[in-house]
């Protein structure tokens, strides 16, 4: 069976993908990456093999994530490709990376490939530019006195061609100036200026970010957009 490389190709493809934020999931054990600050981390992929690969979740094998061969995925990375990592279970660390043309790859990875890299983005430089995901744009400008200015569109069905000929694409939008706290970028719309992320009505947008490496992850409240729209997800700065 051909091997699939992430930073080329879209993961496992829809045969293995679930219903989440994510555009393909190489494991479903580990198909989100929660966006909690210090909780994600960043790594790289050790020199070694010239090869590392995935490793599929007990949901589709028993008897998985274990070494070996019967549990071994399909995409795989190589050495200097920069993943964020979350929970770990056992030898194994819940990973994700995101190529150059915005595919994504979340499963369970070897974490003694892995080598730590700090989580140095702190500052509200770090931050700005054009950061994309598919069906999802987030620009962050500087503002004055430290702050950022944030605005992002979304759509739900932009792939699906009837979808897009009858006017069925929905879309959301997301918009605040803040300052970044702690590594963490996060607020909720008022209606005529930006509030504290616990704040305002429960059916306003609110959204968290945080950034690791060359990647920003976002998360937010489902209440961003129309039916299925979200902002919820892994980007990479265009």
């Amino acid at each position: 069976m051909k091997r699939l490389d992430p930073r080329t190709k879209a993961g496992l493809g829809a045969a293995m993908a679930l219903c989440s934020a994510w555009p393909s999931v190489a494991s479903a054990g580990c198909g989100w990456l929660d966006v909690n600050g210090d909780d994600v981390q960043v790594a790289k992929v050790a020199a070694g093999k010239p090869r590392v690969y995935f490793v599929i979740d007990r949901i589709f094998k028993a008897q998985c994530p274990a070494a070996g061969p019967i549990c071994q995925g399909k995409t795989y990375l190589v050495p200097g490709d920069v993943v964020v990592t979350g929970k770990r279970e056992g030898a194994f660390v819940c990973a994700g990376f995101v190529n150059t043309r915005g595919s994504t790859t979340i499963g369970w990875f070897p974490a003694a490939a892995l080598a730590p890299l700090p989580a140095s983005e702190r500052e509200p430089s770090d931050w700005v530019g054009h950061w994309s995901a598919p069906e999802q744009d987030i620009a962050i400008k500087a503002a004055a006195g430290g702050m950022l200015h944030v605005s992002g569109d979304a759509t739900w069905g932009m792939g699906d061609k009837w979808r897009r000929e009858n006017g069925a694409v929905h879309i959301g939008q997301v918009k605040g100036t803040v300052r970044p706290a702690g590594g963490v970028v996060a607020f909720t719309e008022g209606d005529d200026k930006t509030l504290p992320y616990n704040a305002g009505d429960e059916d306003a947008c609110s959204i968290r970010m945080v950034r690791r490496g060359p990647y920003l992850l976002a998360r937010d409240n489902n209440k961003c957009g129309g039916l299925n729209v979200s902002f919820t997800g892994f980007y990479r700065r265009k």
